[in-house]
């Protein structure tokens, strides 16, 4: 799990590279902040299409061969951005690393499933699920400074070089489990495939869970993309300074992720909702929060509120999974969390444009904030309709 859980950080280091050059990104090109969104949505159409996809090939060829695929792929695709010019070729090229990321995180998922139990299964994802807040926490504390002296585009070859090697370590020292190694041979009719894919839609519980996890995705992304230059806007900041509230951010995700994990496990008997509720209920009150940062606003408390924000906005996501896989049969795992993430990956692609849109209509971002606080309302009721009793464990 050691090698999968540093592929995650290898590819999610490629995924996150845009969030903290956002400003050296939109000066160059002279961006708007709906364009600014843009950055986020192209590389999420990318990992949202691939998830599904993604889901059936690490049912059919195995963990190893995914974890190979997904870094590589993305390492690569970072490479192409050393000769982007144009705002249409970055996005291109954030599509198909979008691509390689959306590898993960079902393969991540599938692994987990293979080598932990049901009642390990919360905390060995939350522990998994660091992988992307430590990606976060390097690439908004390193690159921001790489851009300054060599340029936003070498910030992407570097974290691309890193996610190539670690395709290889990966490939080389990941072995899967004996009795899981085997790739699935029956049932390959295509109407046996489409059967099982429509148990997984069709399951009203996989459906709640998969949209409510929308409704936290708009939030974390929409954070992640626009704290920099919300701060360096509202807050008077420098970038490098803004940046590093970001890095406080992912910091409290990398703390939330195997926290909700453990009181999964161990303090709400395995439930994987009551945590959810409890995530949607910390961002919906932190996102209000937003609505009164000023210039004048300590360091101090800022810290507290990005680390706690981040604690619930990106610390949430990995009970999710486990959830859905909870939901579906062994057999289908891969795909029955593809399918869920292709859903609430929408929010990754559709809420960081709309959030820079509210901002560009109105000129402020108080509107833009209380968009964010209603999703993490609506993410709350959704994930309170979820039937846990209904659970194949």
């Amino acid at each position: 799990m050691m090698i999968a859980w540093l592929s995650y950080t290898a590819v999610y280091m490629v995924r996150m590279t845009a969030s903290p050059l956002t400003p050296f990104i939109a000066g160059d090109l002279k961006l708007s902040l709906t364009e600014v969104g843009l950055l986020t949505s192209a590389s999420a159409i990318g990992y949202t299409v691939a998830q599904t996809p993604a889901g059936w090939l690490a049912d059919r060829i195995g963990v190893r061969k995914m974890l190979f695929i997904g870094t590589f792929s993305a390492g690569v695709f970072a490479l192409f951005m050393l000769v982007a010019q144009s705002l249409a070729s970055v996005l291109v090229i954030l599509f198909l690393i979008g691509l390689g990321c959306g590898c993960f995180p079902t393969t991540a998922m599938k692994a987990i499933v293979q080598w932990f139990q049901v009642k390990e299964r919360g905390t060995a994802i939350g522990i998994n699920q660091t992988a992307m807040n430590l990606a976060g926490i390097l690439t908004a504390s390193t690159l921001p400074a790489l851009a300054l002296s060599l340029g936003w585009r070498a910030a992407f070859i570097a974290t691309g070089v890193i996610s190539i090697g670690f395709a290889f370590v990966s490939y080389l020292l990941y072995r899967e489990k004996a009795s899981a190694s085997t790739p699935i041979e029956s049932e390959r009719g295509s109407s046996a495939s489409w059967d099982k894919l429509k148990s997984v839609m069709l399951d009203r519980n996989i459906l709640f869970v998969s949209l409510s996890a929308l409704g936290l995705c708009t939030v974390e992304f929409s954070l992640i993309a626009y704290l920099v230059v919300f701060l360096k806007a509202s807050a008077g900041m420098t970038v490098a300074v803004a940046a590093g509230f970001l890095a406080l951010a992912n910091g409290g995700g990398a703390i939330g992720k195997p926290f909700f994990g453990a009181i999964s496990d161990r303090v709400f008997g395995g439930s994987r909702r009551k945590p959810l509720l409890l995530v949607a209920a910390t961002v919906a009150l932190t996102s209000t929060l937003m609505q009164v940062i000023t210039p004048s606003t300590p360091y101090s408390v800022l810290a507290i509120v990005f680390t706690v924000f981040g604690f619930g906005a990106i610390g949430w996501a990995g009970l999710n999974f486990v959830l859905v896989s909870e939901f579906a049969s062994a057999d289908v795992t891969g795909l029955a969390v593809g399918y869920s993430v292709t859903i609430n990956l929408l929010g990754n692609i559709f809420g960081p444009p709309i959030f820079g849109f509210i901002v560009d209509s109105t000129g402020a971002y108080t509107d833009a904030w209380w968009f964010l606080t209603f999703s993490a309302i609506v993410s709350f009721l959704l994930m309170l309709a979820v039937r846990e009793s209904s659970r194949r464990v």
